[in-house]
């Protein structure tokens, strides 16, 4: 990309034409799959010429990339706050499972991408290293718990915290925003039914 692309892309109306391209991108690729979605289908999406998304993005992958960092940086700001906000290393490990679950509402469409694109998407620089401080994150606040006595110490902590993540994420298969249930309902049972089976016992 030239310095002139760069400078107009980074300009107030290039950022916000960016942001088209990626909610964009986001629909296509959650609804189509990464893999056999196209550029020209983006573009179509963004209500653009195909060949303009590349004054913005050099490829297919580095839009999808920068789609799932945008919104993992997102989820990981959130779980800082919430750990900020919590008192205890049980609430701070029901606040993350909280947040978790509001994500699969909220980015219904990069969970969607992450899940059925692993394969493709994973390997990418930006989103391992981003994985890797959401995985690091919940370790830590499981392992406090274990160390406090307030969570049990004969599970294991990494398959405690896959066990949680699994569960949180298959949510998005079977939740319907527009159903009976309301994602609070789903935080406060989902929560009781994970939690109590790590919680050590009174």
């Amino acid at each position: 990309m030239t310095t002139t692309r760069r400078r107009s892309a980074g300009s107030p109306a290039g950022v916000a034409r960016k942001e088209v391209i990626m909610k964009a991108a986001a629909k296509v690729f959650a609804e189509n799959g990464f893999s056999v979605a196209t550029v020209r289908d983006v573009a179509d999406e963004a209500d653009m010429l195909s060949g303009s998304l590349y004054y913005y993005f050099d490829s297919k992958e580095a839009i999808v990339e920068q789609v799932l960092i945008e919104y993992l940086d997102r989820q990981i700001r959130a779980y800082e706050r919430a750990l900020e906000e919590a008192e205890g290393p049980v609430d701070r490990l029901e606040r993350l499972v909280a947040e978790a679950l509001r994500g699969t509402v909220t980015h219904r469409e990069h969970l969607t991408i992450l899940q059925n694109d692993w394969q493709y998407v994973g390997p990418m620089p930006g989103i391992l290293e981003r994985q890797r401080q959401v995985e690091q994150l919940w370790m830590r606040t499981i392992q406090e718990g274990v160390d406090s006595g307030a969570l049990r110490a004969d599970f294991d902590s990494r398959m405690v915290y896959r066990t949680i993540m699994g569960a949180v994420q298959a949510v998005i298969r079977w939740y319907d925003p527009r159903g009976r249930v309301s994602i609070d309902d789903i935080i406060e049972i989902q929560t009781s039914i994970l939690l109590d089976g790590v919680r050590r016992p009174s």
